[in-house]
Order: C-alpha cells, then sequence, then structure tokens
C-alpha cells in the first residue's frame, strides 16, 4: 500500500488538468466579453447607417417630416430592437436624428449582466438640399 501512495504522489499525469480547468472559465468569460462588446459596437454601426440613410433620404425630399424619418428608422430596427426610440427634427436647413437602443437587445451570450442596463445613443445630422422647388 505505501508504494502505491508514492506512486500516486510522484505521478503528475493529470497535472495540466488542474490548471485547465482553473483557467477555462476565466477564457470563455474573456471571450463571451469580447462576443458582446463587438456586438455592441457592431449594432451601433447599423443604427448609424440606418440613421444616415433616412437622413439622405429627407435630405433629397424623399421623407418630408421628421415623424416620416422616426418612422423610417424605427421600422428597419424593429426586427433588430424593439424599444429603440428615434427622435428626429428639421431646424435651419439640417435634419438631426438620435436613436436610443437598450444594449442588451444586440447581446449574444450575456454573460456580464452589468450591460443590461446601457442605452445606446446614436446621433446623426444632414444638411438638407434645397434645390429651388
Amino acid at each position: 500500500m505505501n508504494h502505491l501512495l508514492k506512486r500516486f504522489a510522484r505521478d503528475d499525469a493529470g497535472g495540466a488538468t488542474v490548471e485547465f480547468v482553473i483557467w477555462l472559465p476565466m477564457v470563455l468569460m474573456a471571450f463571451g466579453l469580447t462576443v458582446d462588446v463587438s456586438m455592441i459596437f457592431h449594432s451601433q454601426s447599423q443604427v448609424l447607417r440606418i440613421i444616415q440613410d433616412a437622413n439622405r433620404n429627407a435630405s433629397i425630399g424623399r421623407l418630408r417630416t421628421s415623424a416620416e424619418a422616426e418612422d423610417y428608422i424605427e421600422t428597419r430596427l424593429q426586427g433588430a430592437s424593439a424599444k429603440a426610440n428615434a427622435t428626429s427634427s428639421i431646424t435651419a436647413g439640417v435634419i438631426s436624428t438620435t436613436v436610443t437602443y437598450p444594449a442588451r437587445d444586440f447581446q449574444i451570450l450575456g454573460f456580464f449582466k452589468q450591460f443590461n442596463d446601457l442605452r445606446i445613443t446614436v446621433n446623426s445630422e444632414h444638411l438638407i438640399e434645397d434645390w429651388g422647388t
């Protein structure tokens, strides 16, 4: 029996398994954070693109009022974020649009609950073209 205990104490065949079990959750959490933050930044660029499209359409006259621009934006964001809120105003030949939405709508893994109360705000302004009409 003494021989088996000495052999067990010297055997290091499972030594890497211990480190793997300790580090794996931390690596997965770092990966999850990277994925969620990347998706939040990606959503910001998608929302900015939609806002710029609406502002451009208002600039050339396809959308006549700020309410039409808000509807245009919220319709396109409906599938991604039902809680997105667009506000738009036309002042002194400039259309200014702001969209606010919860970051949780774009998280994939959701490991970090700190992002659940985060609201993203995206703003864009565009000059309205005047063709003399």
